[in-house]
């Protein structure tokens, strides 16, 4: 055990070290997937039938639908199909929608509904995955989908495509297309990792002093990484010297104290799919500072 005096001087260290981004973490909560990024649209009742008849949608699968709103198509896939059913929604009020719509239509012992991320879904087990997302989102949402469901399972999805992955089959009820995919192992080779790392980020290092939360920007160019990190009350640090070889990033981050001087936090992290875990190493008047942080995938 430290002596009380060092332990004190090291957390004070480790406080003024964190003041580099001099933010607070209120900020993440605005940029998670919050309610917003995708409006919520209802699908109407003949749509969400022909998504699970597409889907081919019977009594032993388990129906997921990500981005659920009132729950309609898994009270549909349980009420008219015999399946279990999953809806994920970030909204509070969807949720409670669709837990009424659930217990009106009898199926409360075959559906159950998660606030939650839909980024950070569990899919252990969906056999029918639905969707009425954005195309960016499907986008982003593409590689988890194939990673983690199993050979065999389809997805389909109202209105919007999957890019350069071709749907196995496309119907049309009026002018709304209905797209199905089934994953197969060729599409876990091709189609399981995400596009690298550009893009946005939700950057977490916990301090002393509470979380530190940023939202971090990457653009890549061959092995080159540049990019900022954008904190509270709009204060923006850009990266410097940065590298990429693999999954392992390095980058540089300066800020002027304002007693003088450059602080410089040097940075790795290493990226796990729609995640990055990393370290940040600094000099604090002689005192070396290890933190460690993650990211991810916004």
């Amino acid at each position: 055990m430290m002596p009380k005096r060092f332990s004190v001087v090291f957390a004070a260290r480790m406080a003024l070290a964190c003041s580099v981004f001099q933010f607070a973490s209120p900020l993440v909560a605005q940029w998670d997937d919050g309610p917003g990024e995708v409006p919520y649209v209802p699908t109407p009742t003949e749509v969400v039938e022909a998504m699970l008849k597409l889907g081919g949608a019977k009594a032993g699968d388990l129906v997921m639908d990500l981005g659920c709103g009132d729950g309609r198509i898994v009270v549909m896939a349980a009420e008219k199909f015999g399946a279990r059913g999953v809806g994920v929604d970030i909204n509070p009020e969807r949720i409670k929608d669709a837990e009424a719509n659930a217990k009106q239509a009898g199926v409360t012992d075959k559906v159950k509904f998660i606030e939650k991320n839909l980024f950070d879904a569990d899919l252990k087990g969906a056999t029918l995955v639905t969707l009425y997302l954005l195309p960016d989102v499907n986008l982003r949402l593409r590689p988890k989908l194939v990673r983690e469901l199993p050979s065999g399972a389809r997805i389909v999805s109202h209105s919007f495509d999957m890019g350069d992955w071709k749907a196995d089959k496309m119907v049309e009820i009026g002018w709304r297309k209905v797209y199905l995919w089934t994953i197969t192992d060729a599409a876990k080779k091709e189609f399981g990792e995400p596009a690298g790392v550009d893009g946005e980020w939700v950057f977490t290092m916990p301090t002393p002093n509470g979380d530190m939360d940023a939202k971090l920007t990457i653009k890549t160019e061959g092995k080159k990484l540049s990019g900022n990190f954008l904190f509270a009350e709009n204060r923006k640090l850009e990266i410097s010297e940065g590298t990429i070889d693999g999954k392992v990033m390095k980058f540089i981050v300066k800020r002027d104290r304002q007693q003088g001087g450059v602080m410089v936090y040097k940075m790795t992290g290493t990226v796990d799919g729609d995640k990055i875990q990393g370290t940040t190493e600094t000099d604090m008047d002689g005192q070396p500072i290890t933190q460690n942080w993650t990211a991810k995938r916004k």
